[in-house]
């Protein structure tokens, strides 16, 4: 029960800190002593190594941010190959740590080591294969069929995260364009925020939307789309930590059942992805 107290802590927390109107920025020193470590890292194929995150557990009845959960004077290396590399902090940012001269490599497995308060934490990750990622057209214009984005693998035992990311983007799509030339001009509708009636406020167009889907095929619609404009279908393959963790992670809010970490002496993620992409245009 003491890890899942423990896990709850660290989730907890991080959300305070979102709704809080500010967080405390007094940063853990690795010379402190036993508490538990909490890791979180993802590794990208093709990618440097940006960030591994080194923190402690912290109370749930207090509002504290990663700032001042983050592990300041760690020793964090990541092994692959029968090589040694050490991760160095990235200033400003307590608990940080990064390795920006090293790029992940699909099929290559990795070993993170951090050591901190007389504690060790330890994790692996195997770096999946690819996807390949192909679409029906790569051209939408208002009113015009669905694009179909089909992918496969030769390791897709995990499943796959999907993101559709802006490249460029364009004019704004009026409402009456989405919803006809009658919408908006409804009784009650002068001057009013109809964001909540439209893709706008959810839109693929104003922000990454991650999903995780267990088949091997999306529908994209011009009507999920504010604005006109370049976009990125991107489909990341997973390995078997993140894909663990995402189908384990719904906590039970009585029992506080515990997700799979496959990390040794802490808790956390430690886990790696490849993906593929296809560009489409959104157009009048």
């Amino acid at each position: 029960m003491e890890k899942r107290f423990l896990y709850a802590q660290v989730m907890i927390a991080g959300v305070l800190c979102a709704l809080a109107s500010g967080c405390g920025k007094n940063p853990v020193s690795a010379q402190g002593g036993g508490t538990t470590l909490y890791l979180e890292s993802f590794l990208r194929a093709g990618n440097p190594v940006d960030s591994v995150f080194v923190g402690v557990p912290t109370p749930v009845s207090e509002t504290i941010g990663r700032d001042s959960s983050g592990v300041i004077g760690a020793a964090v290396t990541l092994s692959v190959d029968g090589t040694t590399f050490t991760l160095r902090a990235l200033p400003g940012r307590p608990g940080y740590y990064t390795l920006p001269t090293l790029r992940v490599a699909s099929g290559k497995t990795y070993l993170l080591t951090v050591k901190a308060g007389g504690n060790t934490a330890q994790a692996t990750t195997t770096v999946p294969p690819p996807p390949t990622v192909s679409a029906s057209i790569t051209q939408m214009k208002v009113g015009d069929s669905p694009i179909t984005v089909t992918w496969s693998s030769a390791s897709d035992k995990n499943g796959f995260l999907s993101v559709v990311a802006a490249q460029s983007l364009g004019d704004v799509i009026p409402i009456e364009t989405l919803f006809g030339g009658g919408f908006g001009r409804f009784p009650g509708f002068g001057g009013a925020d109809t964001t909540g009636f439209t893709a706008a406020r959810d839109s693929l167009s104003i922000r990454d939307r991650w999903q995780f889907p267990q088949g091997h095929s999306a529908t994209l619609n011009w009507r999920q789309f504010s604005r006109y404009g370049t976009y990125a279908f991107r489909v990341y393959a997973l390995d078997a930590n993140y894909a663990d963790y995402l189908v384990s992670s719904q906590q039970n809010a009585q029992t506080l059942d515990e997700p799979r970490f496959h990390v040794t002496g802490g808790i956390g993620i430690f886990a790696s992805m490849s993906a593929d992409s296809v560009v489409f245009q959104v157009s009048q």
